[in-house]
């Protein structure tokens, strides 16, 4: 399922969904959105679709054990944990993210702390290549205020066949 270079777009949004290929079917043959990403290609858990320039992220929620995979660190796991609780209550805004790009996570964070607003998580450089900083709006949706970061050398990507 994997194509080429992906275009960089500087806002998505993230849905999370049941199932990313019966999703990617849906807004390919339906919705006529382009797939021009998917990980892992094998069987992607996450791919980007693409209607004239506007980027939808869909991902399927992890289990605990492909967030280990996943290269998560234990804060992470347990807001995968609460997501989780939450979807079952069925929450509004649970598994909706929506990616703002912004010049300097780092800069950003610190304005947010000026403002009395504590993150979901702090800023974190990711392996695929961006820094991103998560904070939840009223009423459950997440924003992450994302910045382009170089890899860390260091950070656990996930293997090709999980």
């Amino acid at each position: 399922m994997a194509k080429s270079k992906p275009k960089q777009h500087p806002n998505a949004l993230h849905l999370t969904v049941a199932s990313v290929p019966r999703a990617v079917r849906f807004y390919e043959e339906k919705l006529g959105f382009k797939m021009t990403e998917a990980f892992p290609p094998e069987k992607p858990v996450w791919a980007n679709v693409v209607l004239d320039g506007q980027a939808i992220m869909l991902g399927e929620l992890p289990s605990l054990a492909e967030a280990k995979q996943f290269g998560m660190d234990q804060i992470e796991i347990e807001l995968v944990k609460q997501d989780a609780r939450a979807m079952v209550r069925g929450s509004p805004g649970v598994g909706v993210s929506y990616y703002v790009q912004v010049k300097d996570v780092d800069a950003f964070a610190r304005k947010l702390k000026k403002r009395r607003l504590k993150p979901l998580l702090p800023p974190k450089t990711q392996f695929y290549g961006i820094r991103d900083l998560h904070v939840t709006d009223l009423d459950g949706y997440r924003l992450v205020f994302v910045s382009p970061a170089a890899p860390q050398a260091d950070a656990a990507a996930p293997p090709t066949g999980a």
